[in-house]
């Protein structure tokens, strides 16, 4: 079964941060977008498509409203068809896509949904010849696993750093223009890319250390550091991206065991929050000092604050945080914690009264104890 995590949304209605099923990522950008389309509107989502281990799978960027796809189903399949395979890398390919097929309902495959004439052209549109096709995705879990525990596939964008839709017709043809200009540029690595992406990344290793100083490296910094951080070479990864941000990186993976391995190497308190958190160690969490604090650990330490009970904390921590699932979490552990408490006081009374009700005594326990699993699920 597939998952997927939204970690980045400019729209309040997709939840940032949580687990969700394949199926009901598609259902909810399947009404987004005709949502969105309807009234003239674009958003971007950053998503993750993760297996039953927690392994990224896939990684990109959708638009809302952009005509692009209907779904996120429809979105991938599209974002894979532009890539160019040997056969064994196709079957691949057609394997996750069938597998993703098999995860929703009929309804929801692209097949099965009939567009509006002008929508249909427009979604047809393909990467570099329009403003609504022409944005990027890419698998960020770069070594040799993959669907399932095959190999790895993915889609990079060819020039790194242009994460772009136009949106605005009078822009169409100056960011067409950019975007060609920039896959010409980076033509000779797209296949290096590739490759690296498919399981070479010691030739990819190599050329991206020979490619220091020279012009257009910049652009090529994160996949380097990123394949550096793939092959565990921790020490290499931070002379090229700097350790905050391997450290930001790795976090972002959520792999508990690699930032132990590099809190190893680079300790510092900001490391130890994060493990602490991952770990779900509340208290070491907040134990910790001069942390680096970025929105992601502001959120982080406002839900560390919750699971401890200090909900007034909590809200003071994340309140300049607009637009955060982290605000919906703390009043829903309010509710649910005052809601324990009522639940409380009714046995309380029960107890007290002669005779005893021992069944709704019971019936109340029960209640009780199903809002405090809810509490600690929050």
């Amino acid at each position: 079964m597939f998952c997927v995590m939204f970690l980045k949304s400019e729209t309040k209605e997709v939840p940032t941060f949580q687990k969700i099923s394949f199926q009901e990522a598609c259902d909810k950008t399947h009404e987004l977008e005709h949502q969105y389309r309807q009234q003239g509107k674009i958003a971007s989502i950053d998503f993750h498509v993760l297996n039953e281990e927690n392994q990224e799978l896939y990684a990109g960027m959708y638009q809302l409203g952009s005509h692009f796809a209907i779904n996120l189903l429809d979105h991938i399949k599209k974002q894979l068809s532009q890539m160019k395979l040997s056969p064994k890398q196709e079957a691949i390919k057609q394997s996750f896509i069938k597998k993703l097929y098999h995860e929703v309902p009929y309804r929801l495959h692209p097949e099965a949904i009939e567009l509006p004439e002008k929508e249909e052209a427009e979604s047809n549109l393909t990467f570099g010849t329009s403003s609504k096709g022409g944005y990027t995705s890419r698998l960020s879990h770069l070594h040799r696993k993959m669907i399932y525990g095959g190999s790895a596939l993915s889609v990079l964008l060819l020039s790194i750093g242009c994460w772009t839709t136009v949106s605005a017709s009078q822009q169409q043809n100056e960011k067409i223009t950019q975007l060609e200009h920039q896959v010409k540029e980076n033509k000779d690595l797209t296949s290096l890319y590739e490759k690296a992406l498919l399981g070479d990344t010691e030739k990819a290793l190599q050329q991206f250390s020979q490619e220091k100083g020279k012009k257009g490296y910049p652009t090529q910094k994160e996949v380097y550091m990123i394949l550096l951080l793939e092959e565990k070479k921790y020490k290499e990864a931070v002379k090229v991206g700097g350790e905050q941000k391997v450290e930001d990186r790795l976090l972002e993976k959520g792999d508990v065991k690699s930032l132990k391995t590099f809190q190893e190497i680079f300790p510092s308190s900001t490391g130890m929050f994060d493990v602490a958190y991952l770990e779900q160690r509340w208290k070491d969490v907040l134990s910790q000092k001069d942390v680096r604090m970025t929105e992601k650990r502001q959120r982080m330490k406002g839900y560390a604050l919750l699971r401890t009970g200090k909900i007034e904390e909590a809200k003071k921590q994340v309140n300049h945080l607009q637009g955060e699932r982290i605000h919906q979490k703390i009043e829903q552990y309010e509710q649910v914690q005052q809601e324990i408490q009522d639940l409380q006081k009714q046995i309380e009374e029960e107890q007290q009264k002669d005779p005893k009700d021992e069944t709704k005594i019971q019936s109340l326990t029960e209640e009780k104890q199903k809002k405090e699993r809810t509490l600690s699920s929050i």
